[in-house]
Order: structure tokens, then sequence, then C-alpha cells
């Protein structure tokens, strides 16, 4: 007999393929944990050599299962570094692995001098010519040269002898378009993972162990991402924008892709879904800004915001009314959320981020009305803002249960280097993909128009520049890993660290936006760039 607490069969087949989901996923748990200890062991295992070692993380974190590890690839890495350093960083091996070594020692903040590439090198300085025929090598020195700082030439000519050799075989070699398509540095990381998984399944050499590990934990945490967005888009749905305010994108998958892209790991799972709420928000208030109010709508929409209080919404159009509730609503049960743990700064931060990006949108709407073109740098100062960058990493932190203090907050908004090198990716690689549809429709300038307009420059040459500057800035959040992620405050005082997690998700969300931006506009329009990815990660699970 059916439970009269039950109003309809549907809510009965919900709480029944919620039970089913749940069992799915204790079931990977308890398969998923002995192989986490068979791993556990191969990673120390002593009698392997350098080499091996150094490959087997490699495998470990390009499956996407490294974070199981997190304390035995330290362990090995400062073991390892250490003794390199003793012998004067002479790495034992072929192209190949020491391209490998010198890339994990760099993602991982070891400053490992890039003279380690002098032995593959003429009497002349430049890359011998015999290293071409090691493709294998030439695409992991390749990936090595994304970890460049500045200053160091011997990489960057790496990288165009890598590129060109790259390009000239990518018509026979998978693993050359791949590498160029997507380095390993700066591609999101699921995607990653997702796509060397089936490479890796393909490799004779292959550690059977690994990929039964990376298997079952992808279709776990697929399940999970699954379950998440479930409840995400209830909750979008439940405001019905669609019918009241049909002019807003529906990207409620694309906001957890999103999210998904800042972190992964399954302990932040709320964090995610939070986050994804943030880039909805600000894709409603975008869509408002930029393409729909009027003039005197959105005025009296920044002045509602500036009070930040539900009665102060009398004088506005029943359209901006409903935005108006939407953002302060979620925004007041952040500050409950963050409260009931202890870290009220932390919505405050939040808050006060999505503030300053309402107050900017307005500044873009106003310059719009009398087709004022800023000069760059006065772009860039709500550029920064307008890009996401900073409102996206301070929400990420909401999620971060282990950040319990206010200086990450602090510390983001003080922009120190690596800050502004993630700000700066964020807005010019969205702007050059996005600007020429943003001007057919009549939209404020981008840094596109307003480069062009103060250095009387072409469009061709102002997005090469931009590609220099965001070459840079990639150099500039490199430079923080290996200084161990420390900045200056801006009082010039004694340095701060930037918590490692806080610093990973700089470097996600730099990754991210490659993978949004880098070719088109994946958020505007997911069909032409991200289908194959939301496909792969949320919809096809891994045969096992």
């Amino acid at each position: 007999m059916v439970d009269t607490n039950f109003k309809t069969n549907r809510e009965i087949c919900k709480l029944i393929s919620k039970y089913i989901i749940e069992q799915r996923l204790e079931r990977y748990n308890e398969e998923i944990e002995p192989l986490k200890e068979e791993v556990r062991a191969m990673l120390m295992n002593d009698s392997l050599n350098v080499g091996n070692r150094m490959g087997l993380i490699d495998a470990v974190e390009r499956l996407g299962i490294s974070y199981f590890y997190e304390h035995e690839i330290k362990v090995i890495l400062d073991q390892t570094f250490e003794q390199l350093h003793a012998n004067g960083f002479k790495i034992d091996g072929d192209l190949c692995d020491t391209a490998t070594q010198f890339r994990i020692f760099r993602q991982h903040g070891y400053n490992i001098p890039c003279d380690v590439f002098k032995k593959f090198t003429n009497s002349k300085g430049k890359f011998a010519e015999t290293i071409r025929s090691d493709v294998k090598g030439m695409v992991s020195l390749y990936e090595a040269t994304h970890l460049r700082v500045h200053g160091e030439e011997i990489l960057e000519n790496a990288l165009i002898f890598t590129t060109n050799f790259l390009n000239s075989v990518a018509k026979s070699s998978e693993q050359a378009r791949q590498a160029l398509k997507h380095p390993l540095h700066q591609t999101m990381l699921r995607v990653g993972n997702r796509h060397f998984i089936s490479v890796y399944e393909k490799d004779e050499s292959r550690n059977d162990t690994l990929l039964h590990l990376a298997k079952m934990d992808f279709n776990r945490l697929q399940m999970l991402h699954r379950r998440e967005l479930s409840q995400l888009q209830k909750w979008w749905s439940s405001f019905n924008f669609t019918k009241r305010l049909p002019y807003i994108r529906d990207r409620s998958v694309e906001s957890h892709f999103v999210a998904n892209g800042v972190y992964f790991e399954p302990k932040y799972s709320m964090g995610r879904i939070s986050l994804a709420k943030v880039v909805l928000v600000i894709t409603v208030l975008d869509d408002t800004y930029d393409a729909y109010g009027t003039l005197e709508e959105l005025q009296l929409l920044t002045t509602a915001f500036e009070r930040w209080d539900l009665n102060a919404m009398d004088q506005l159009s029943e359209n901006m009314k409903i935005v108006y509730e939407f953002v302060i609503n979620l925004y007041d049960d952040f500050a409950k959320d963050m409260t009931k743990k202890g870290k009220p700064y932390a919505a405050e931060y939040a808050k006060e981020l999505v503030m300053d990006s309402i107050r900017y949108y307005m500044e873009e709407v106003n310059r719009r009305e009398v087709k004022y073109t800023p000069t760059y740098e006065e772009y860039m100062v709500e550029g920064r803002l307008t890009g996401n960058g900073p409102i996206l990493l301070i929400s990420s932190l909401m999620g971060m249960d282990e950040i319990g203090s206010i200086m990450p907050y602090q510390l983001i908004r003080q922009a120190p280097k690596s800050i502004r090198g993630c700000e700066l990716i964020c807005r010019l690689v969205d702007d050059i993909q996005t600007h020429e549809e943003e001007q057919a429709r009549g939209d404020a300038p981008s840094a596109i128009e307003c480069y062009m307009e103060e250095y009387n420059v072409s469009r061709r040459e102002a997005i090469e520049r931009f590609e220099k500057m965001i070459e840079d800035a990639w150099k500039d959040i490199n430079e923080a890993a290996l200084s161990i992620c420390k900045t200056k405050n801006c009082d010039g005082h004694k340095e701060q660290e930037i918590p490692k997690p806080v610093f990973e998700r700089v470097l996600n969300l730099c990754r991210l936006v490659n993978v949004l931006y880098k070719y088109s506009d994946g958020f505007t329009h997911p069909a032409k760039v991200i289908k194959d990815h939301v496909t792969a990660l949320y919809v096809d699970p891994l045969s096992i």
C-alpha cells in the first residue's frame, strides 16, 4: 500500500531514484577503498627508481585520482627534490623523462631550474634536431614549457621549437593535436582527466589497477555531480525565469560546469552548488544590465541594491523586482549559512564583490549611453571585476571548510600579482572571443576597442598584444607557485601565504576560462564549445 504522505507518483519515483543513487555511491565507495590502498602501496614502494616513481605520480595525477594521495605525493616529491638538489639537478633519463619530472616539480611549486634541458641543446644553445624523432619526448617538452616563468629563454625557445614540430605532425598524431589544443597545465582538470583515461586505456604499458581505480572514481564522481546538478536545476526552475524573465539565458548546466572546473572533489559538493548559484546570479545581472534593462530601470535597480533592503524596491518595474529579490535573497541565505559556520565575513566579502560588479555594470551602461570609449587602463579597472575572476574566487572560498580565517579573503581583495594575473586572463580571454558579437548588438566597448582607439592599432594587433599579456599573466601565476604561493601585503609588511587550496582555485579558474573561451564563447554558445565536455563529464559513464 502506498504511503499517503506521498502526494504524487513523481515524488515516489524521485525518492526511489535518490535511494538508488545513494546505493550506487555506497557500492562505489566500498569497491574503491581496496584499490586506493593498492595504489598507495605502489606509490610508497621504495624499490622504484626515480623515473618510474615520477612516471607513476604523473599517471595518478592525469587520471584524476591524485586527490587521494596528496600527503604521499608531497613526501615523495620532497625526498626526490632534495636528492636532485644535492646532485646538482642532474636528471637521468631521456627527453620525455626529464620534461615530465620538470613539469611535475614545477606544478607542485618546486623551483627546479630550466637548465635541466641544456643537455638536449647543441653548442649554439639551440635544441638538437635529433630530438625531433622522439614525438613523445617533444610533446612532453611542449607541456613542460607551459610552466615557464619570466626570463627563461631556454623554455621560450623550447616552446617555439616544439610548437613548430607538433604543428608539422598534427595531421598524423592525435597526441600532438591534443597537446596543441589543450596543454595540460592550462586545461580544466576533469576535461583532461577524462581524455587521458581513454588514452591510458589503450596504452600497452598501462597499470590496470590504476586504470580500474580511475574509471571507478570517475563514475562515482559523475554520479555525485549529476545529483548536484539535479539539485541546482530544481532550485533554478523554482524561479520560472523562462516565463517571468525570458531574456535571461538558461545556463544551469553550464554554471555547474564552471563550478566543477574550480573544484571537482567530493568534499566540495556543497561549495559547487553554491558557486554555481553565484554563476547564475552573474548571468542574471549581466543579461539585465547588458541586454535588457532601460537606463532608468537600471539606475533605480542599482540604487536599490545600494540600500540592500527588500523594502527598497517599490520604485522598480516588475521585472527588476524579480531580479532584485533573486539576488538579495540568495546572498542573505549565504550570510545565514556562513554565520552558522562561524565565518560571517565570508558572505560579507561575497556580497561586497557582487555589489562592486553591479556598480561597474551600471558604469558600463552609462558609458554606452553617451558612447564614451574609455582608455584601456580605465576599462581594466572595472574589467577585472566584470571578468568575474574575483567574485568566483571569493565565492569558491565559502565552500571550503579548510579555509577558516579571513586572511585569504583579504588577500584576494588586495590582488597580489597571481590574483591580478587571474583577473587579466579571465577578462582578456573572454573579450578576445566575445567582443565582435557584443559590438554587433551595440554593447559598451570591450578591452579590444579601448586598446585599438587608445594606441591606434588594428584589431589583429590588439589581440596579439593581449595574447602576450595573457602569456605573461600565466608566468606570474607560475612564479607565485614557485615562491610557495607567497605574496607581500599592499602595505609592504611581512609576507603572507596564499594557502595552497586557495592558490589551486586561482589556477583552476584560469584553466576553466581557457576551456570556455579559448576558441569561442562557450558559455553563451555551449553547443559549439563545451557540449562534448558536458556529455563526457555528466552523461556518459566509463565502461568497467
